[in-house]
């Protein structure tokens, strides 16, 4: 299980990198199986297992991160990675990342139009907000929160709630906080001396940081009421905050485990060489959950992929036998992935079953089609 975890997450980063670089770039590192460097190992690994078919939620979490998380290269580079992917794997494999960048697109006319909106109405807003509005089927699933946002967040939040509101009445929007951003300006006094810093945080950071703008230092408790996360959660955030590269808060006791009583401190005497600070998060470990509704995922895309090429071939033959049948599906589904014979099988008696396929009377290994 350790072993196939660190393989996601290279297959992620290997995704990743690839969609971050210029189009020619990528076809170059992606398609040469000889090219040299970073970029052309993940280039080959990444094709393999997108050709073997278990990568496509890999690269759609990847292509997430990018398109929401990295400055983006361009719209016609995206776009350029994307038809790479189509032709070697097939439209199926990508429709969702089509969709995701149209999103983005989309998304740039809706905050134009926003910005509009409360210049217009000469609203005043505490805090600047951009919003990327996602349409639920192309990307990933995310767990829904019921986090309690600072007041400097909320505000924004509503305003920009009542005017998506005027612009469409038969979608809602549901807030996925886990994939926002945040700039906050942090000020310090190191030495006595006053000094700020731009903090490039998540969400979940941001929201922690804002509660000490009201006190000092509270318990980890406190911190868990004010914003409603599940205390596990809670902690990978606190601690990235507390014991990684920058110390922006101090835990007491230190140490890397929290306990409710813990108290934790806005650490005034922090600096760095750095004006603007992007803090890391705390890695999270891939529980046997996710990995087994990936692994769920993938072999429902299979099975779909299966019986489609099944049906096309018999749509032709007419009439095959068992051993022909399975040989031309696996050379057929050969270009997505790596088929198993048992899974060719066992989507010949289900299209028996669903009377797509019958067997000879005379000839149990021979199928045939029927219209």
């Amino acid at each position: 299980l350790r072993q196939q975890g660190h393989r996601h997450e290279r297959h992620r980063r290997a995704a990743l990198h690839l969609l971050r670089q210029p189009a020619q770039k990528v076809g170059r590192a992606a398609l040469g199986r000889g090219a040299r460097g970073q970029a052309g190992e993940g280039g080959a690994a990444l094709w393999l297992s997108v050709r073997q078919g278990h990568l496509l939620p890999v690269l759609q979490e990847a292509a997430c991160e990018a398109l929401l998380l990295a400055p983006s290269v361009g719209a016609s580079a995206e776009r350029s990675m994307i038809a790479k992917l189509k032709l070697r794997c097939g439209a199926q494999f990508t429709s969702k990342l089509e969709g995701m960048v149209t999103d983005m697109n989309l998304s740039q006319d809706i905050q134009s139009a926003f910005a509009e909106h409360v210049k217009d109405k000469e609203l005043e807003l505490d805090t600047d907000l951009t919003v990327q509005v996602l349409t639920t089927g192309f990307w990933p699933t995310y767990k829904s929160d019921e986090l309690n946002l600072p007041k400097e967040m909320l505000q924004c939040i509503e305003t920009f709630k009542a005017f998506y509101d005027l612009r469409t009445s038969h979608r809602r929007l549901r807030w996925v906080h886990s994939l926002g951003s945040a700039t906050v300006v942090g000020k310090f006094t190191p030495s006595g001396k006053s000094k700020e810093h731009d903090l490039l945080v998540s969400t979940y950071q941001a929201c922690i940081l804002l509660l000490f703008n009201e006190a000092d230092s509270m318990t980890f408790s406190d911190i868990q009421g004010h914003l409603n996360l599940p205390a596990e959660e809670l902690k990978r955030y606190v601690l990235s905050l507390c014991v990684g590269k920058y110390k922006i808060l101090t835990k007491d006791p230190a140490g890397k485990e929290v306990a409710p009583t813990d108290k934790i401190t806005y650490n005034a005497a922090f600096s760095d060489r750095a004006r603007r600070i992007k803090v890391p998060m705390i890695a999270a470990k891939i529980t046997q959950e996710e990995k087994d509704a990936t692994r769920a995922t993938v072999d429902e895309d299979r099975k779909h992929a299966i019986e489609a090429a099944i049906v096309r071939i018999m749509k032709t033959r007419k009439s095959l036998d068992h051993q022909k049948l399975v040989l031309e599906a696996s050379t057929q589904l050969m270009r997505h992935f790596k088929p198993d014979p048992k899974q060719i099988k066992k989507r010949i008696e289900d299209l028996i079953h669903r009377e797509y396929l019958e067997r000879d009377p005379s000839n149990p290994n021979l199928y045939k089609y029927l219209a």
